[in-house]
């Protein structure tokens, strides 16, 4: 999506392209001559202007500052080093916050650094203020570009790469009347677990992102799962009503969505029952009387009465509906098992 727009705004992006040889430099003064590059693949290049984005790191090996004096351990880059709970550095009642640490070196970040510091100084009595803190908790991301961009959690790579099997829910902006009319480019995006439906992620591109994704961290951060967001009434003619249009999508993705969830409090109210297959075999098998491996509404209902379940008939004919993969209008023993292994009750204990 960030390339589709950079594009249409007329950015030409050369990806793995480095500059090997500057050929001309124009002089100062020489506004009318263009500075001459030779890239990494051969190719040539002429430019007005060129930026290279060579980093920072802070000045902690310099004299002037006075650390490896006063006894501050600094390292090969100038960052001071410090101990991660209170901000003590390696000189006794001497505290580092904010660029200095090393990364992520923002005001924000910064901030809470300091006050933690301070904390620390002055600590007294047996209370560990610094017992929660964890200094390498992840962050909410702004990135104040043109479009804006924001995220936190996980991305559908990282989160495969810790077990999760998830789906990903997108919306973009013109799904939502605001967008529509004001900043149509843009994407939100939902990492969702598919076992959950919690969203494990957020990531947007667009107008506000870096405004709407403290949502998404918060989202995230509650293990909330998109069903609720699907029962949440967002004001109208928000950028947020474009949480729920992800939802929405991530929700079609999942073989038991949020149809199934009225379903699933009914069957577990009283999870008294270990659904093994043999019990769920024996029962489906006393009401298929004709030995066909399929039932019919009615014996679906008759089904869950046997198995001391009263559902209602709304509820039978959703199952009917939501279980019939093959769409043949009965419900065979492996569309039937599918929705208790989904359920998972836990097994009697004697």
């Amino acid at each position: 999506e960030l390339m589709r727009l950079l594009t249409e705004s007329g950015v030409k992006v050369l990806e793995g392209t480095s500059v090997s040889e500057f050929s001309y430099v124009p002089p100062p003064g020489a506004d009318d001559e263009y500075i001459e590059m030779k890239l990494n693949d051969g190719s040539t290049m002429q430019t007005d202007l060129f930026f290279a984005a060579t980093g920072r790191y802070p000045v902690g090996k310099n004299e002037e500052t006075g650390l490896e004096s006063a006894g501050v351990e600094v390292a090969d880059r100038g960052m001071v080093g410090i101990d991660k709970k209170t901000l003590a550095t390696s000189s006794k009642n001497v505290y580092a916050a904010g660029d200095v640490i090393g990364p992520p070196a923002l005001a924000s970040t910064s901030m809470e650094q300091a006050q933690r510091a301070v904390s620390a100084m002055f600590h007294e009595g047996d209370d560990d203020v610094t017992k929660d803190a964890n200094h390498d908790d992840p962050l909410s991301i702004g990135v104040w570009t043109i479009p804006e961009m924001g995220y936190f959690g996980l991305t559908k790579e990282q989160a495969e790469k810790e077990g999760y099997s998830v789906v990903e829910g997108t919306a973009r902006f013109d799904q939502c009347l605001r967008g529509r009319v004001f900043a149509p480019d843009g994407l939100c995006k939902l990492v969702v677990d598919e076992k959950e439906g919690t969203v494990l992620g957020c990531h947007l591109i667009g107008k506000e992102a870096a405004e709407m994704v403290h949502y998404g961290m918060a989202l995230v951060k509650a293990g909330t799962s998109i069903f609720e967001i699907l029962q949440t009434v967002y004001t109208a003619v928000t950028f947020h009503e474009l949480f729920k249009e992800a939802a929405l999508d991530a929700n079609s993705k999942l073989d038991f969505g949020v149809e199934w969830q009225e379903i699933f409090a009914i069957l577990q109210a009283e999870c008294d029952v270990d659904f093994s297959e043999d019990y769920l075999r024996e029962k489906f098998d006393s009401i298929d009387e004709d030995g066909s491996g399929e039932l019919d509404e009615e014996e679906m209902g008759a089904l869950f009465g046997a198995m001391g379940r009263t559902v209602s008939k709304r509820i039978i004919a959703n199952i009917m509906r939501l279980s019939d993969t093959d769409g043949n209008g009965t419900i065979d023993f492996g569309e039937f098992k599918a929705i208790f292994d989904k359920i998972g009750c836990p097994a009697v204990e004697e």
